[in-house]
């Protein structure tokens, strides 16, 4: 039995963190597929327009991306940075469970605790695979009350959402930053351009080359960055209704409410095509 402690800094950190690592296993073939097709339609593009060579520029992305990159860490702890990567991935991991789905479990652990009593309730903790909802059997089986119960799974709640929105804000600030070094190179590239003035046949080339950064940085900002940021954002919102709906259906097995009035509490946080 997976025992609760009153240690709640832990509770809001390591079990929230486990939670996490319980989602999905592979990729989420939407966010995959728009990615790609998004990629392919743009290349597609500049291929046929002839030439696709001149939209590759080593001095551009230096630009760009070193300072996009260099800003983020000026701007945040190195530690945060450096999980970005695992951050992003989980943007193409598939969704966790429906909430609805969290609603009939909560229903089945209801009716088990009324007819069975807590040594039924003790002996289906261990079956739980979910950790928050696993947190909150396992404190009503070692006699927490409910003012403790709802204490400790809102501050886990609060520590998921703060903890998720930490890394999209490391995000949204890429992608501000990405269009503006697009465009100081393409500054960069004007000032180089107007320096050989003198020169008409070297206009034209220089002048594409200045503008291929605001191109490669509204290209990360835009197509990469802001639809994962959407992505995450999405993913965070339908998590915190599963924290909610748990917590709901937790306190009400501990007051031993019947399973229809908590499942009516629970469906009150659903749209109705989604309500068990």
């Amino acid at each position: 039995m997976a025992t609760a402690t009153k240690d709640i800094p832990d509770l809001t950190g390591a079990r929230a963190r486990d939670q996490e690592e319980q989602e999905g296993t592979g990729l989420d073939t939407g966010t995959l597929l728009g990615t790609f097709f998004g990629i392919f339609l743009i290349v597609g593009a500049i291929i046929r327009g002839g030439d696709p060579g001149v939209f590759v520029n080593i001095n551009g992305v230096l630009i760009v991306l070193g300072g996009t990159v260099a800003t983020a860490f000026i701007a945040f702890p190195s530690k945060k940075i450096t999980t970005m990567l695992p951050v992003i991935y989980k943007a193409y991991r598939p969704e966790n469970a429906s909430p609805a789905n969290y609603v009939e479990t909560i229903m089945k652990l209801a009716t088990k605790y009324r007819s069975g009593g807590m040594k039924q309730l003790e002996n289906e903790e261990a079956k739980i695979e979910n950790a928050f909802l696993k947190n909150g059997i396992a404190m009503i089986v070692d006699g927490y009350n409910g003012r403790e119960i709802h204490e400790i799974l809102e501050r886990e709640l609060s520590s998921m959402m703060e903890r998720h929105n930490s890394g999209q804000k490391i995000l949204r600030f890429i992608g501000v930053q990405a269009p503006v070094f697009g465009m100081a190179g393409t500054l960069i590239g004007l000032i180089q351009m107007l320096m050989h003035i003198d020169d008409p046949s070297t206009i034209g080339p220089a002048l594409a080359t200045a503008l291929i950064t605001t191109f490669y940085g509204i290209i990360l900002a835009n197509l990469l960055i802001t639809p994962v940021v959407a992505k995450l954002a999405s993913k965070t919102e339908s998590e915190a209704v599963i924290f909610k709906i748990v917590r709901v259906g937790v306190l009400g097995i501990h007051d031993r409410n019947n399973p229809q009035k908590i499942q009516r509490s629970m469906n009150s946080m659903l749209p109705p095509n989604l309500r068990k």
